[in-house]
């Protein structure tokens, strides 16, 4: 499910949040996650519709494996990285 970003969760009471109702069956997996997960720097710079496109690709790649597995492939990739300069917060939900 590719949606709009949203404001900051607890930026403030008076901000409005979207909504969205999804109908999800047994096994599906979902992530939710920071744009410091997909705005780190690589050796080719910052792209995020790339580090977006490769997250998906590992999702769908590990959906079986156990969600521990998956966060460490997600946050902790093979390959040399450069410094990390923004937070990261990452929640897998296997419904």
């Amino acid at each position: 499910v590719d949606l709009d970003p949203a404001p900051l969760l607890g930026a403030g009471t008076d901000v409005p949040c979207p909504v969205t109702h999804l109908d999800l069956t047994p096994g599906t997996l979902l992530a939710l996650y920071t744009d410091g997960l997909v705005e780190k720097p690589t050796a080719a710079g910052i792209d995020p519709d790339r580090a977006t496109a490769e997250l998906a690709s590992v999702l769908a790649a590990r959906a079986g494996a156990g969600l521990d597995d998956i966060v460490e492939a997600l946050v902790h990739p093979a390959g040399p990285a450069a410094p990390q300069t923004d937070d990261v917060a990452l929640l897998l939900l296997r419904i």
